[in-house]
This record gives C-alpha cells, sequence and structure tokens, in this order.
C-alpha cells in the first residue's frame, strides 16, 4: 500500500477541510468528522464514555503540515489535533473510498 501524500489542503466554506491528494484523489472532509475521530487520549476517553467529542459544530483555525507524514489542526474550542497523513486519508467517506464507486462525486 502506497503512503498517503497531501498536495495541497484549502477550507470549504465554512463546514469542511478539502485536501488534494498526491495520488490525484481528492477529499472533503467536514470539519465536525475530523475532531470527532482525533486520536488524542482525551479525546479516546470521551468516546469510551460514549461521548462524541467535538459534537458540537467547530471551526479549524489552523492547519501545519509537520514534514510529509503529518497534519497539526487546531480548532476554535481551543483543541488540538495531530493526525498522521495515513490516518487522515482513512477518515475519507467519499464513494469511491467507502466501496460503492459506482457512485463516485470525486475521482
Amino acid at each position: 500500500m502506497a503512503v498517503a501524500k497531501i498536495r495541497s489542503t484549502h477550507t470549504i466554506g465554512r463546514y469542511a477541510l478539502g485536501v488534494d491528494w498526491q495520488d490525484g484523489h481528492d477529499s472533503i472532509m467536514p470539519f465536525v468528522h475530523l475532531r470527532a475521530h482525533c486520536p488524542c487520549e482525551a479525546c479516546d476517553a470521551e468516546r469510551a464514555a460514549e461521548r462524541m467529542p467535538g459534537s458540537r459544530a467547530v471551526q479549524l483555525e489552523g492547519l501545519d503540515a509537520i514534514g510529509d507524514e503529518s497534519v497539526f489542526l487546531r480548532w476554535d474550542d481551543g483543541h488540538e489535533t495531530l493526525y498522521l497523513v495515513d490516518e487522515m486519508r482513512a477518515l475519507c467517506r467519499c464513494a469511491h473510498c467507502i466501496g460503492e464507486p459506482e457512485r463516485p462525486i470525486t475521482g
């Protein structure tokens, strides 16, 4: 399996992050989805207690690439998320990535 690499990112309105991947794929990742899947220990504890981390509408305040392998997200609620790029790619919910390629929205 090839290692995911990000070509570029951009915000989509006030609700999502657009990611253009090096392999030509592109993703639209709602902020609430990215925040809800934060892999940090505090968010893991919230999920274990059956609370949804970041369940209110959140805004992305900043994004920094850390080399080619990780992305640092800063949220308006003061939380910070560090994703490995492969983890972030695995969160793509487009038709192609979830196994419904006959209903594609992106390539």
